[in-house]
């Protein structure tokens, strides 16, 4: 028997587009689903557990920066930012939408800011020593200074982020600078 070479071909295809429906339906059973789901719930509930505290190396030995040296690189940002957005509003140029979005994104990172300066104010009277707090959106950073850390500070500061901004705890990372 001869085989040509589009039979083979053919053949390899039905043979592939077998094993595709196959692993789809072995993967879509529906007990397959449910243990995805506890699988994916479990992975969840641990990565969400206020008591777990993430201990983070700001530093490397090669860059060792002093919290008075982030806060400059902070403010920094936060002044070009505000730069940018009060640029598009001052243009003449700009379209009343590009204009109403900069005011939105100024008044945004205004709140953010606001809201740093309390929180870093918060963290300073109930743990004591300096703070750093930058808020991105819907992640926020806190960086302590060595020795700070601990599960008791890690609660503590979640619980004062949370109840300041609407960030969840998943997006909350602690950090504890090593300069």
């Amino acid at each position: 028997m001869v085989f040509k070479k589009k039979q083979v071909v053919t053949a390899t295809l039905v043979l592939a587009l077998g094993t595709a429906v196959f692993v789809n339906w072995y993967y879509s059973r529906p007990q397959s689903e449910q243990t995805l789901d506890s699988v994916t719930t479990a992975h969840t509930q641990q990565a969400e557990n206020l008591g777990d505290a993430r201990y983070v190396s700001a530093t490397t030995s090669k860059n060792k920066e002093t919290m008075s040296e982030l806060k400059v690189k902070r403010q920094t940002a936060h002044d070009e930012a505000l730069e940018a957005l009060e640029s598009v509003i001052k243009d003449q140029k700009s379209s009343s939408q590009a204009v109403a979005k900069a005011e939105e994104k100024l008044e945004a990172l205004s709140e953010a800011f606001r809201d740093e300066a309390d929180i870093e104010n918060l963290i300073t009277a109930k743990l004591g020593g300096e703070c750093l707090v930058i808020i991105d959106g819907e992640s926020c950073r806190v960086v302590l200074q060595k020795g700070a850390l601990n599960k008791e500070a890690a609660v503590q500061i979640r619980e004062l982020v949370m109840n300041q901004t609407k960030i969840p705890a998943k997006n909350i990372t602690i950090i504890e600078i090593n300069g």
